[in-house]
C-alpha cells in the first residue's frame, strides 16, 4: 500500500513537472514569436518606407529625364529647320556638306531624345485607353519625319480597311509606329524607289497593323537580337539601338505582340503588330 502510494507520488511530481515544463516552453515560444513579429514588423516597414523613397525618387527622375528631352527637342527643330533655309540658298559644295553634317549630327541627337522621351512616356503614365483616329495618328508620325533624309524621295501609302471602332493608349501607340516609320526610313534604299507602306486589318479578335519597305532588310541570325537593349544591326545607320526595345516594352503595355519578317537586300521586309 505504502509503495503504490510512493508510485503515485512520483507520477504526480513527474506530471508536475511536465505541465511545468510545457508552460515554460509556450512562454518561451510566445516570447519568440512575439519578437519575431516585432523584427518583421520593422522590416516590413523598413521595406514599405524603402519602395516609397524609391517610386518617389523614380517619378522625379522620369518627370526630370521627360522635361529635359522635350525641352532640347524643340531648339533641334529650329536648327534643322535654319539648315533646310540655308540649304536653299544654293551655298557652295563645301558650305553644303559641311550642312550635311551638321543636319547628319542633329539628327541623331533628336532621335535619342525622341527614345529617352518614349521610354519615359511608357514607364511613367497609366494606360489611357481611347477612340483613336488611325488614319491621323499616322499621318502625323509621317509629317513629324520631314526632314529626314531622302524622305521626299520614299513613297509613302496607308490602307485602313478596319470598320470597327479602335480603342488604344494613343500616346504609346505614336511610340511604337513612330519607331516602325523611323526605321523604314533609316534602312532604306534609293533603288528600286522606296516605299513604307502601313496596312490595318481587323479580326474578331484582334486588330493587325502591318509596317512594309524595301530597304535594306536584316540577316536571319540577327532577328532574335533585334529586340534588346541598345543592340544595333549594322553600323552603316545612326542609332542608339534603343528603339526596337521601346517598342516591345511599349507593345508589352497594350497586351500586344510584334512579328518580324525579314530578308538581306533583295526582298521585301515587313514587321507585323497584332
Amino acid at each position: 500500500m505504502a509503495t503504490d502510494l510512493v508510485l503515485m507520488a512520483c507520477v504526480f511530481v513527474v506530471g508536475f513537472l511536465i505541465i511545468i515544463s510545457i508552460a515554460l516552453a509556450n512562454i518561451r515560444n510566445s516570447k519568440r514569436r512575439r519578437e519575431l513579429e516585432l523584427l518583421i514588423d520593422e522590416r516590413t516597414n523598413a521595406l514599405r518606407e524603402s519602395n516609397e523613397e524609391l517610386f518617389v525618387r523614380n517619378n522625379e527622375l522620369d518627370r526630370f529625364v521627360y522635361s529635359a528631352s522635350h525641352d532640347l527637342s524643340a531648339p533641334l527643330k529650329s536648327i534643322l529647320g535654319l539648315i533646310t533655309v540655308a540649304q536653299m540658298e544654293n551655298p557652295s559644295p563645301d558650305i553644303n556638306l559641311y550642312l550635311e553634317l551638321m543636319k547628319r549630327s542633329v539628327l541623331k541627337l533628336d532621335s535619342f531624345i525622341r527614345d529617352i522621351i518614349s521610354y519615359s512616356r511608357n514607364a511613367r503614365l497609366p494606360l489611357n485607353k481611347q477612340p483613336v483616329s488611325f488614319d491621323a495618328l499616322i499621318e502625323s508620325i509621317w509629317a513629324d519625319h520631314q526632314y529626314s533624309p531622302n524622305v521626299d524621295k520614299i513613297k509613302f501609302l496607308l490602307v485602313n480597311t478596319m470598320h470597327s471602332e479602335f480603342r488604344s493608349d494613343e500616346t504609346r501607340l505614336k511610340i511604337i509606329f513612330n519607331n516602325l516609320i523611323s526605321n523604314a526610313i533609316k534602312f532604306h534604299r534609293l533603288e528600286p524607289r522606296p516605299f513604307i507602306k502601313i496596312s490595318a486589318t481587323e479580326s474578331p479578335e484582334y486588330f493587325e497593323f502591318r509596317v512594309e519597305d524595301n530597304g535594306i532588310g536584316i540577316s536571319p541570325s540577327l532577328k532574335d537580337k533585334i529586340f534588346d537593349m541598345f543592340f544595333r544591326a549594322t553600323e552603316t545607320v545612326q542609332g542608339s539601338g534603343l528603339g526596337l526595345y521601346i517598342l516591345k516594352e511599349t507593345l508589352s503595355r497594350l497586351e500586344g505582340t510584334v512579328k518580324v519578317e525579314s530578308v538581306l537586300v533583295r526582298e521585301l521586309r515587313s514587321s507585323s503588330l497584332a
